[in-house]
């Protein structure tokens, strides 16, 4: 699948095969923090309040999510769920 991709035209299981080539190009780091997908964020993401009402309900269930702008609604890489909770709760994105 070419990258970058629009994310609502794709269905689930595209999602995650978008976001497992995304990690695979991004040697399993974080698009936002740098760290491993496969641990934590960073200090700096960790140390950021979170207010979990403003996410649906399953949305920190999935350690790794597909980043997406959404504006274009273009993909833009994987990141931690709390990087991509962090990114829209403090950034819009």
């Amino acid at each position: 699948m070419k990258l970058p991709t629009h994310y609502e035209e794709l269905t689930p299981k595209e999602r995650r095969i978008v976001r497992e080539e995304y990690s695979r190009l991004q040697e399993f780091k974080c698009a936002h923090c740098g760290n491993p997908l496969d641990s934590q964020p960073s200090d700096e993401i960790l140390s950021k309040p979170i207010n979990r009402s403003l996410f649906p309900p399953n949305f920190f269930n999935w350690p790794v999510h597909l980043h997406h702008c959404h504006v274009t609604g273009m993909t833009i890489g994987a990141v931690h769920c709390r990087c991509n909770a962090v990114l829209w709760q403090y950034h819009g994105k």
